[in-house]
């Protein structure tokens, strides 16, 4: 089963399994006599029109937990003051029977989870703690991580609830039932959006990532683009416009 998976397993569907892990493992939580609702890929609108996503949401009486999911195989690296995280995997060997290296560079994703923190404050209009939690899948190793900001962490899925029950010792309620069942309705609405709304809002990423973003290297255009072979095909990441000439790539 596992194998079959895997042969026909979509970007978007492994998006769906690790971000369906977070949201068993919150269930699991809320068994031990923890008081939190679940909420998963809500979006929530921006001043502008557009709207930002949020992976996962757990509204508790410590505050929210603003989940972030991702996906990645390899070795992760990165610094929470760094723009690009990098992601390096094996991919083989040459012709010549050399270890051959794929490195694919991500946004940053603690300022990613800071943004949808910023627009959700925005949308409630209410003073309480926000919690930014990035999860990465069992399949890759978390190398090399740097993350001194308060109220942000980073971890593996099958650390996810460790960290959790560490992060629910530590704050104190600041929530009632009440409070968390009244945001949890303001929010479950923007969590059954139809297929236009999910597609306008990935128009939108791209769109800002096209027409705002340049290469890091070599400063010329950011273009979407999907991988033909090797591990990561069928898998779309952003890559230079220069290529071949300049070869830098990140994975969305």
């Amino acid at each position: 089963m596992g194998i079959i998976k895997d042969l026909f397993a979509t970007p978007k569907m492994i998006g769906a399994w690790g971000e369906r892990k977070i949201v068993n493992r919150l269930g699991l939580i809320n068994l031990f006599g923890k008081n939190g609702k679940i909420l998963r890929n809500v979006y929530i609108p921006k001043e502008d029109g557009s709207t930002t996503e949020i992976d996962a949401l757990y509204i508790t009486t410590k505050g929210l937990f603003v989940i972030e999911s991702k996906n990645f195989s390899g070795y992760i690296f990165g610094n929470e003051n760094n723009r690009n995280w990098t992601a390096t995997l094996y991919a083989g060997k040459t012709w010549y029977g050399a270890k051959k290296v794929e490195k694919h560079h991500f946004y940053n994703p603690i300022w990613q989870n800071h943004s949808h923190i910023n627009v959700l404050k925005k949308y409630l209009k209410m003073n309480i703690p926000m919690i930014s939690i990035v999860v990465f899948s069992s399949q890759c190793e978390i190398k090399e991580l740097v993350v001194e900001r308060e109220n942000a962490y980073v971890c593996k899925v099958d650390m996810f609830l460790t960290l959790l029950q560490g992060i629910w010792n530590t704050y104190p309620c600041t929530l009632d039932d009440s409070q968390i069942g009244s945001i949890y309705e303001r929010l479950k609405p923007l969590t059954n959006q139809d297929r236009a709304i999910r597609e306008k809002h990935i128009a939108e990423v791209r769109a800002r990532m096209e027409s705002e973003e340049k290469c890091p290297l070599c400063g010329g255009q950011l273009a979407l683009r999907t991988a033909r072979q090797g591990t990561n095909a069928g898998h779309q990441f952003v890559g230079c416009s220069n290529y071949p000439r300049c070869r830098y790539t990140r994975n969305l």
